[in-house]
């Protein structure tokens, strides 16, 4: 009962080239989407390092707020461990035009990296 195809009757199906075809399409596709979570985790990373670097750098000006007496001015550096990683900070105190106040200024970065993550600044009374 089976019969061989007419030639006025075109075979339904797809031809090769077609499914090679639709296939580098997908591939194409499903590259590009693997390339746009790759680059989604990597800024979750990142932003991530940076939040925990805000923590540190918040935590270094609180740390001079909360004195009773006004810190002394200047540069002063040093290591705080947040979140299992070693945070480099820096705090200078300098003064303002204003003779009364003081302006802090705290830098935070990875230790052993060159970027800074996190930059804050706060005013404090001199006296």
């Amino acid at each position: 009962m089976n019969r061989p195809p007419s030639p006025s009757r075109p075979e339904a199906g797809f031809s090769l080239l077609e499914v090679i075809v639709a296939l580098a399409v997908f591939s194409l596709g499903a590259l590009a989407l693997l390339n746009v979570l790759g680059e989604s985790n990597r800024s979750q990373a990142a932003n991530h390092t940076r939040a925990i670097a805000h923590i540190v750098a918040e935590n270094q000006l609180v740390e001079v707020m909360a004195l009773r007496e006004p810190p002394a001015q200047g540069t002063t550096s040093g290591l705080t461990k947040q979140m299992n990683r070693t945070w480099e900070w820096e705090r200078t105190i300098a003064p303002t035009e204003e003779p009364r106040i003081l302006r802090i200024s705290v830098t935070v970065r990875e230790q052993g990296q060159p970027q800074t993550l996190a930059e804050f600044s706060s005013f404090r009374a001199a006296q």
